[in-house]
């Protein structure tokens, strides 16, 4: 599949659950409701359809998102469904670590290949101040468990935020580098309208962390994946790097290969654009499956060149983080 900016798509990242064991602040804070009737979730043979689809049509990276992909039951099972379409090279999951402990040997038997943590602090009165609840611990013995596990590289996502972990920078580094894990330092944006976040007051530019982070090791960038949201780079050194995921002060549109399934089963061609796409519905209503690849290819085709998160014109209230999936 290719856009009319000549953009390939060859990434789908599929939330399989709106719902979350945490409530932190920038994406599910206490008071937001989960977006979705349970009816309205695709159910697992629905999801495994819709991915074979894409497979079909090119996709050959798959990322299992939620919400909190865990708490969806039987995803082992789907992982090692998706393993077994043809044109499928990596399946990956981002989760928040809490449920990890319990289901990271059978995720790496099911064949998942790499895992994306959400780790914000290794303070716990910080996290509890994050997250809403106090599980720091379950979230690094699920990181432990998944390093046993042997799901490697083991990437650590942290989302920059001013006045909460903007002096924890170096300490989550060396975390890092400690234990041979990734890390990508992400910046805030803003999510959902009923979260009140003002971008002044939590958004932390990447460049600082960056800055920091260079005040004490050499940077390499790494241009394996140029795909990648991320700039990344080796830290000289260490068997570590380091990634800054930039959507408000360096957009990575014009590079952007992925494709995202809501958990409602509404196609999002941009993260932070409109609803393109009803392919739940679709296939409810049984249209035969070359019918739905149209669509699909159609819809691609006509993606937005670039997101709006920068345009103060456009109201950014199409955009619930764990229905959409991180």
């Amino acid at each position: 599949m290719i856009d009319k900016f000549g953009r390939r798509l060859t990434y789908l990242r599929v939330s399989l659950i709106d719902r979350c064991n945490l409530r932190c602040f920038y994406c599910m804070p206490h008071g937001l409701q989960n977006p979705f009737h349970e009816d309205e979730l695709l159910n697992m043979d629905e999801t495994a359809q819709i991915i074979s689809i894409f497979a079909e049509l090119g996709i050959n990276k798959v990322r299992l998102t939620g919400g909190e992909p865990l708490l969806k039951k039987g995803v082992p099972g789907l992982i090692r469904c998706i393993k077994n379409f043809p044109g499928i090279r990596e399946v990956v999951m981002t989760t928040n670590g809490v449920l990890l402990e319990r289901y990271a040997q059978d995720l790496k038997n099911a064949g998942l290949d790499r895992i994306n943590v959400s780790l914000d602090t290794l303070d716990r009165e910080t996290f509890k101040r994050i997250a809403g609840a106090d599980k720091l611990s379950d979230v690094l013995d699920g990181i432990e468990a998944a390093r046993r596990a042997g799901i490697e590289p083991l990437k650590i996502n942290t989302v920059l935020m001013k006045g909460y972990n903007d002096k924890e920078i170096m300490e989550l580094v060396e975390f890092a580098i400690e234990r041979s894990y990734q890390i990508r330092f992400i910046e805030w944006m803003p999510t959902a309208g009923e979260i009140h976040s003002v971008r002044e007051s939590r958004y932390l530019s990447s460049e600082v962390a960056k800055q920091l982070i260079e005040e004490k090791y050499h940077l390499t960038p790494d241009d394996s994946t140029p795909h990648a949201p991320a700039r990344s780079f080796y830290i000289e050194g260490t068997r570590s790097r380091v990634g800054f995921i930039s959507p408000l002060s360096n957009a990575f549109c014009s590079m952007c290969n992925r494709l995202r399934l809501k958990a409602n089963g509404m196609m999002k061609t941009c993260l932070h654009g409109q609803e393109d796409l009803n392919i739940k519905s679709l296939l409810r209503q049984r249209f035969p499956r070359e019918d739905i690849k149209k669509k699909i290819v159609s819809t691609v085709f006509d993606r937005p060149e670039e997101h709006f998160l920068n345009n103060p014109a456009i109201p950014h209230n199409d955009f619930v983080m764990t229905a959409v999936g991180g």
